[in-house]
C-alpha cells in the first residue's frame, strides 16, 4: 500500500464485465439486484501477489460478456433512498482494513456480485496455456472483465481509523440472484471454527460429501453455509500437505512416537532398508495387549493388499472376544512376504505378547507364512483357510468332485479313514490337469483335513474370516493413493468402532437375561447367568435339541460314570460321555469333542446332566473366555489416543467437543422461549466480539499448532550406531493370487473361470 499525506488508501473493486456505457452513481445505486445468469466460479490468482502500488478489493470476474438486450434491472427502493444509502456508505469509518473488506463484501453477497483486493498482477499469460494443444483438459473460463465498481479506503494517521475515499456502485455485468450468490469466490470461505468442525469429523471418518450434507442440513440451505465441496477438499489438500511436509514414514513414526509418550504400553517396531526407506512396522495399544490376554488362545491373521499407495500389504492379527465378535490384537505393514519377514513379525508379535503364545493359528496358505510358523509356533496348531480352499478347489477341480473333495476337508474321522477316502478320490478324479494341485494339497492334508485337527482347540472357526471381516471394514471407503497416516487413521476409527460394539455387547449381557424356552429350564437358567448372550443361543440350541437323545447304556467305574448316547431314530451314531462326581475336582467330557473344539458343552452332555438333575453348570465345561467377567472385572479402554490433524492436543479436543454439546443443549432449549432465544444469541455476540478483541491483542496467537506434522521424526537410530535420514517406502509388487494355467477360460474381469462356470457356458454353447 501507498503512503499518502493523509494516509494509507485501500481499494476494493467489483472485477465485473466492463461496458462502456456511462452512468452515474446515482442513478445506477438503484441497478442493485439483476437477473440471474450463469456464474463462473473464481479459483484465480494468488492474493498473495503485490503488483499494484494502491492495494484495492475487487469483485472476481462474473457473468456473460455479451450484454446487449440482457440488462434488465429491478427497482428496490425510492430514489432518494438509494441516494441516502451511498452517502451513507461514502461517510463510513472502519476501525481496520479487515473491517472494510468484511463491509463490503457482505454489501457484495446482498447485490450479488463478488469482490477481491486489488493486490494480484496483472501479466501476460504464457502463449501455450492459451490453447489446447497438448492439454487434456478444457481452457478455464475467463472472469475477470474489469468491472470498475470499487470501495477505496484510506487510512487517518492521526485519528487511527480507515475512510472511503471513493464509491463506484456502477457495473459493467449481470449481477446473480440470491441462489447464486453462494458459488461466487468472495463469498466461499471456510471459517475458523467450520475448520475445527470439519478437521473434527474428518478424524472421525466421515466422508467429504456427508460433512458437506451436514452443513446444509445446520444452515437449512447451501446458500448458508459459506462455502462449497470444492473448499472442503482444498482444506484437505492443503492439511495434508503441511501434514506430510517432512515425509510419509517420518511423520508415522513420529506419531507411534508420540502414542508411546501418552501411553507407556504403546508398542511399536519398524525396520528401515539400507538406504532409509521403511520396509516394514508393527504396532498394537495397551487396549489390545491386554485383549490378547484374556482372547489370545485362537490368533487369526492375513495380508490384504491395495490399502496404500505404496502396495505394502496390511495385515491385522485379530481373534475372538467373549462375545464371539472380532477384537484386533496388533496390527502391521511390510514391503514384502518373504519368509524373513514373516519370522520378524511374528517373533515382534511375541514381543509385544511378552512371549505368550496361543493355542492355534489359522492363516492364508501362503508357504513364506507356513514356513515361519513351523519356525516361530513349533508347538502350535496351525491351520489354513478353508475359504480359500474353496476358492481354490472350484478353480482346480471338476464340479462333480467337489461335493466329494468337501467330506475330505470337514468330515472328522480318523486319520487312517481320511487315507483310504484320499486315495479312492486320488485314484478316481485325478488327471494331468489336477495332479499337481492334488500333490500339493496332499502335503499339506495335515493344515486342513478335519481328521487332523480334532484335537486343536478352533473355538469354532475354520477360516480367516475374522481377519476378512476387519478387512471389510477397513476396505469401506478406501482409496488405493492413502498415505500410511491415513491409513492408520482409518485403521484406529475401524478399531473405534470395534470397541463401540463390544461395549454395546457387554451392556446387553450385564443389563439383560435371555427368556428360557425348553424344558431344561434350571439349565438354560443357570446358562444364562454366566455365559455371554451370543454363547447362550449356541447352548439354548443344543438344549432344544437333547428331546431326540437318550442314553443307550450306562457303565460305572471306580470313581466315574459313562453313558452311552445316540440319537432315539438312529443308533448308529453314539458318544459316550464320562462323568466323575469329585467334590473340588468335577468332570465331564464327551466323545464328541465339541468342548476342545469349539470351547461350549455339547448337547450329549446337556442330556447326562439332566438325567443326573444337576441344575448348575460344573465349573470344567465353563470357559472364562466366553463368560461375561471374561475381564476379571478390569476396566477397558474404548477410546483412541490417536487424535485427527489440526488439533493441539487432547486437552483442545476434549474443550471443543464440551462446549458443542452444551451448545447444542442451549440452542434447542432456546428455540422453545423467545426470551432465551434473545439472550442466547447476545451471549454468543459477546463471545465472538471478545474472541476478536483478543485476537487482535494477539494473546492467542502465541501458541503454537502442535498437530500431527509437528511431531515427525526425520533422523533415528539404525540400531548399530548410525544416524540415517527416514524416507518413504519404495512401491512394492505384491504375491496377488496363485498363477493359474493360462490357457484357462476368463472372466470380464480377468478371473479365472471354475469347472462349474465352463460347463455352463459350453452348454448354453451348444443350445444356441
Amino acid at each position: 500500500m501507498d503512503e499518502h499525506d493523509d494516509g494509507q488508501e485501500n481499494n476494493e473493486h467489483d472485477d465485473g464485465e466492463e461496458n462502456n456505457s456511462k452512468i452515474s452513481n446515482e442513478d445506477y445505486i438503484s441497478q442493485l439486484i439483476s437477473e440471474c445468469h450463469n456464474a463462473y466460479d473464481y479459483y484465480g490468482e494468488s492474493d498473495a501477489e503485490t503488483g499494484l502500488d494502491v492495494e484495492s478489493l475487487a469483485a472476481s470476474d462474473s457473468g456473460s460478456r455479451n450484454l446487449e438486450g440482457k440488462k434488465n434491472v429491478q427497482d428496490t427502493a425510492s430514489a432518494d433512498d438509494k441516494r441516502d444509502m451511498f452517502m451513507q456508505i461514502i461517510q463510513m469509518t472502519f476501525t481496520s482494513h479487515e473491517a472494510a473488506y468484511d463491509f463490503y463484501n457482505s454489501y457484495a453477497r446482498d447485490n450479488g456480485f463478488s469482490i477481491r483486493k486489488n493486490r494480484v498482477r496483472q501479466g501476460k499469460c504464457d502463449s501455450r496455456l492459451l490453447t489446447e494443444e497438448g492439454h487434456s483438459r478444457r481452457l478455464r473460463p475467463e472472469t475477470r472483465c474489469h468491472c470498475e465498481a470499487h470501495l477505496t479506503v484510506k487510512l487517518d494517521q492521526k485519528r487511527g481509523v480507515w475512510y472511503v475515499d471513493s464509491f463506484e456502485d456502477k457495473h459493467s455485468h449481470i449481477l446473480v440472484g440470491p441462489d447464486e450468490v453462494p458459488f461466487l469466490w468472495s463469498h466461499r470461505k471456510i471459517k475458523e471454527y467450520q475448520r475445527a468442525e470439519i478437521l473434527s469429523m474428518g478424524a472421525a471418518g466421515i466422508r467429504i460429501h456427508d460433512m458437506m450434507d451436514t452443513f446444509i442440513n445446520k444452515h437449512v440451505w447451501y446458500g448458508g453455509v459459506g462455502f462449497t465441496r470444492r473448499e472442503i477438499y482444498n482444506l484437505y489438500a492443503r492439511e495434508k500437505r503441511k501434514l506430510l511436509s517432512k515425509g510419509d514414514a517420518a511423520t508415522v513414526i513420529g506419531i507411534m512416537v508420540s502414542r508411546k509418550q501418552r501411553d507407556p504400553n504403546f508398542f511399536f517396531e519398524y525396520k528401515l532398508d539400507k538406504e532409509g526407506h521403511m520396509n516394514r512396522m508393527f504396532w498394537c495399544d495397551s487396549q489390545s495387549r491386554h485383549d490378547y490376554e484374556d482372547f489370545g488362545d485362537v490368533l487369526v491373521f492375513d495380508s490384504t493388499y491395495k490399502m496404500n499407495r505404496y502396495g505394502m500389504p496390511f495385515i491385522p492379527f485379530v481373534g475372538l472376544n467373549n462375545h464371539r465378535k472380532t477384537t484386533v490384537f496388533a496390527c502391521a505393514i511390510v514391503s514384502d512376504e518373504t519368509e524373513e519377514t514373516y519370522v520378524w513379525l511374528l517373533e515382534t508379535f511375541l514381543r509385544s505378547m511378552c512371549q505368550k503364545m496361543p493355542k492355534s493359528v489359522i492363516t492364508d496358505a501362503d508357504a513364506a507364512m507356513i514356513k515361519a510358523i513351523r519356525q516361530v509356533l513349533p508347538d502350535v496348531w496351525h491351520r489354513i483357510c478353508t475359504w480359500h480352499i474353496e476358492k481354490n478347489m472350484k478353480i482346480h477341480l471338476s464340479h462333480k468332485s467337489l461335493k466329494e473333495f468337501r467330506t475330505l476337508l470337514y468330515y472328522s474321522t480318523s486319520t487312517a479313514t481320511f487315507e483310504e477316502r484320499w486315495h479312492a478320490f486320488s485314484k478316481r478324479w485325478q488327471s494331468e490337469k489336477t495332479v499337481t494341485w492334488l500333490r500339493r494339497m496332499y502335503k499339506k492334508r495335515r493344515l486342513w483335513a478335519t481328521a487332523y485337527l480334532t484335537e486343536g482347540f478352533w473355538l469354532g472357526m475354520k477360516s480367516n474370516q475374522r481377519s476378512e471381516s476387519l478387512n471389510s471394514c477397513l476396505h469401506l471407503h478406501l482409496d488405493g493413493e492413502m498415505t500410511l497416516v491415513d491409513m492408520i487413521l482409518h485403521y484406529e476409527n475401524a478399531v473405534v468402532r470395534i470397541c463401540e460394539n463390544e461395549a454395546r455387547d457387554d451392556c446387553t449381557a450385564s443389563q439383560s437375561l435371555p427368556v428360557p424356552v425348553t424344558s431344561s429350564r434350571e439349565l438354560e437358567i443357570a446358562a444364562s447367568d454366566v455365559f455371554t448372550p451370543a454363547n447362550f443361543y449356541m447352548l439354548q440350541a443344543d438344549l432344544r435339541k437333547i428331546g431326540g437323545i437318550e442314553i443307550v447304556e450306562i457303565k460305572l467305574g471306580d470313581g466315574s460314570q459313562q453313558y452311552i448316547v445316540a440319537w432315539k431314530n438312529n443308533w448308529k451314531s453314539r458318544f459316550w460321555v464320562e462323568y466323575t462326581p469329585v467334590n473340588s475336582a468335577e468332570t465331564i467330557r464327551c466323545s464328541c469333542r465339541r468342548m476342545i473344539r469349539k470351547g461350549l458343552p455339547c448337547k450329549h452332555i446337556f442330556h447326562v446332566l439332566k438325567y443326573l438333575n444337576i441344575s448348575e453348570i460344573p465349573k470344567c465345561l465353563v470357559l472364562v473366555r466366553f463368560t461375561k467377567d471374561a475381564r476379571l472385572g478390569l476396566p477397558a479402554r474404548r477410546t483412541s489416543d490417536l487424535l485427527g490433524f489440526g488439533w493441539t492436543g487432547a486437552a483442545e479436543e476434549m474443550k471443543y467437543s464440551q462446549v458443542s454439546v452444551l451448545a447444542s443443549e442451549a440452542m434447542h432449549a432456546a428455540c422453545k422461549h423467545p426470551t432465551l432465544w434473545d439472550q442466547l444469541q447476545e451471549s454468543l455476540k459477546t463471545v465472538i466480539a471478545k474472541s476478536h478483541e483478543y485476537d487482535q491483542l494477539k494473546e492467542n496467537l502465541s501458541k503454537k499448532t502442535a498437530d500431527l506434522s509437528t511431531c515427525a521424526i526425520e533422523y533415528v537410530d539404525d540400531g548399530e550406531g548410525n544416524i540415517v535420514e527416514v524416507h518413504d517406502p519404495i512401491k512394492v509388487s505384491t504375491k496377488g493370487a496363485t498363477k493359474v494355467d493360462e490357457n484357462r477360460p476368463m472372466s470380464k474381469n480377468g478371473r479365472p473361470l471354475s469347472y462349474d462356470e465352463i460347463r455352463i457356458r459350453s452348454v448354453v454353447g451348444e443350445e444356441e
